[in-house]
């Protein structure tokens, strides 16, 4: 073989090597069969777990695929798709940040738990939502957003439209779930107005009621009234002798039932004859300093003698 075709057939040869090479690549990235990750993936406990190179090089690998904004490049596949939020997104010294993405997902923490873990503290992350959140619960605790009770402040990272805190504070020896029974785990309960349902309500269903409530006014300004609850009774089954409202003061003694209650309860109104749990030093003259020696013994569901 002289030079000429030796020359030839070497370069003949390159070039089929290369168009082997470039249509096995092509045909892999383009058919489905193709896969961009090992085995165990999306396994946190894998060595071949994706989270681990991502938090090495700050997502610089993932970019390759999935863009700059890791929402698809030439993947055409978002990062978003998993993961509800990115901390490219949420920075962790910004609130605001925090604040409007927790308002995007209905307060549902989660998103949060995914990748920080159940009891929030590193996860697949090894970093802790503790280091700020310092309460016993962490995130979970209801002061992260609103205190406790909540009120009408704007000033809290979530503080409660005007008016809506309402009766709060007088139902602070209650738990949340008394009146927002969706309030379970660390799912919150959505956007205000929070849901008021009593289902599986340890009081307010007591005695065969059929509690419900009913909204007062504008819909978006969280005031409400006891249409029927164990908890505002007229003492004889029946429903309180006035509607108490979320917003709008609290009910005295004779706002729920007569002083006293109708019959079969004596006439008697001087309440520490028969109730040794009611303060004898009540003044009877003024419902609303009537009280007991015990706030808990009062609509605990007990009819104490």
């Amino acid at each position: 073989m002289n030079k000429t075709n030796t020359l030839r057939w070497m370069m003949w040869l390159t070039v089929a090597i290369t168009v082997t090479l470039l249509s096995s690549c092509s045909e892999d990235h383009d058919t489905p069969q193709y896969v961009a990750h090992p085995t165990g993936w999306l396994e946190p406990n894998s060595e071949y777990f994706h989270g681990d190179p991502a938090l090495e090089n700050r997502g610089a690998a993932c970019k390759e695929c999935h863009g700059v904004n890791l929402r698809g490049g030439t993947s055409s596949t978002s990062c978003y798709e998993c993961h509800g939020v990115l901390h490219n997104e949420v920075r962790i010294a910004n609130l605001t940040s925090h604040q409007s993405y927790m308002a995007d997902v209905d307060w549902n923490l989660n998103r949060c738990a995914r990748c920080h873990g159940l009891d929030f503290r590193g996860g697949s992350t090894n970093f802790s939502c503790t280091v700020c959140h310092t309460a016993p619960a962490g995130p979970m605790d209801c002061r992260t957003c609103h205190l406790l009770p909540p009120l009408d402040d704007d000033s809290q990272l979530y503080g409660m439209p005007s008016g809506s805190a309402g009766a709060h504070g007088a139902h602070l020896r209650f738990g949340c779930a008394e009146c927002h029974a969706t309030v379970t785990g660390i799912g919150h309960i959505g956007p205000l107005p929070a849901e008021v349902t009593f289902a599986g309500a340890q009081i307010a269903n007591l005695h065969n009621y059929a509690p419900a409530s009913t909204h007062i006014g504008q819909a978006t300004s969280g005031n409400a009234g006891c249409i029927s609850i164990y908890c505002h009774t007229n003492g004889a089954g029946g429903p309180p002798v006035a509607m108490p409202q979320w917003v709008g003061g609290q009910l005295n003694c004779a706002g729920c039932h007569r002083m006293p209650p109708p019959a079969p309860h004596p006439s008697n109104a001087i309440c520490h004859t028969c109730h040794r749990n009611v303060d004898p030093a009540s003044d009877y003259s003024n419902y609303e300093s009537i009280r007991f020696l015990d706030e808990s013994l009062h609509v605990n569901g007990i009819v104490e003698r």
